[in-house]
């Protein structure tokens, strides 16, 4: 059976029920990258829910916090997305969660072609990190499926193949190898033999023309 990323169903609240377990002061570089990501919710909205605890009723923001403190200067300059007014969250009981979080994240469409349009622009992968508040290797991830065929792609996004198969079809250098790759073995290929068809297909000769 294949296996997919773990994506779990966010809940929503309206920002007023989350809080931080401290405030912290906003002047210079921190003040400058929330009003960096202040720009960016309200361009793109919000692709990834922001991770919280649940304490005396209070929704405590255990990661997310630069995007809570942009969220919250967006309704008070009248600037926030109408997606926004219930902010998708992730109630966390477990560690599991978080560390399930990345695929969910490189999983979104969205965020893939907002990093592109940016990466071909020139921004670096550091700038890209920050802007996004995201980590350097979802940023790398996303790049990789930069490098697949159009079809494979989409067919990730549409949950029909997991990551690890894409960085195995990401192995052939040339998008219709893979392409060729995929059709041979299907969605429900496994990594290891997708990496044996690639070497297969690496390995044979050049056609001989007639």
């Amino acid at each position: 059976m294949l296996s997919t990323a773990y994506t779990p169903i966010p809940n929503h609240a309206p920002v007023e029920e989350f809080s931080l377990l401290r405030s912290t002061l906003l002047c210079g570089k921190k003040l400058r990258d929330i009003r960096t990501l202040q720009d960016s919710i309200a361009r793109y909205g919000l692709f990834s829910p922001i991770l919280a605890i649940k304490r005396a009723g209070k929704l405590i923001v255990v990661d997310g916090r630069k995007r809570l403190a942009a969220i919250k200067r967006l309704s008070f300059e009248g600037r926030l997305p109408r997606s926004l007014v219930k902010i998708p969250y992730l109630l966390i009981t477990d560690t599991t969660a978080v560390e399930r979080r990345a695929p969910m994240i490189v999983a979104n469409a969205d965020l893939y072609d907002a990093v592109l349009e940016r990466f071909r622009a020139g921004s670096t992968v550091s700038e890209l990190t920050a802007h996004f508040q995201i980590s350097h290797q979802c940023v790398r991830d996303i790049l990789t499926l930069s490098r697949l065929h159009g079809l494979i792609r989409a067919a990730f996004f549409a949950k029909m193949i997991n990551f690890a198969q894409t960085q195995a079809y990401a192995a052939l250098p040339k998008p219709d190898d893979q392409l060729t790759c995929f059709n041979d073995l299907g969605p429900f290929a496994k990594p290891a033999d997708i990496l044996a068809g690639a070497h297969s297909i690496n390995a044979a000769p050049d056609a001989i023309a007639a």
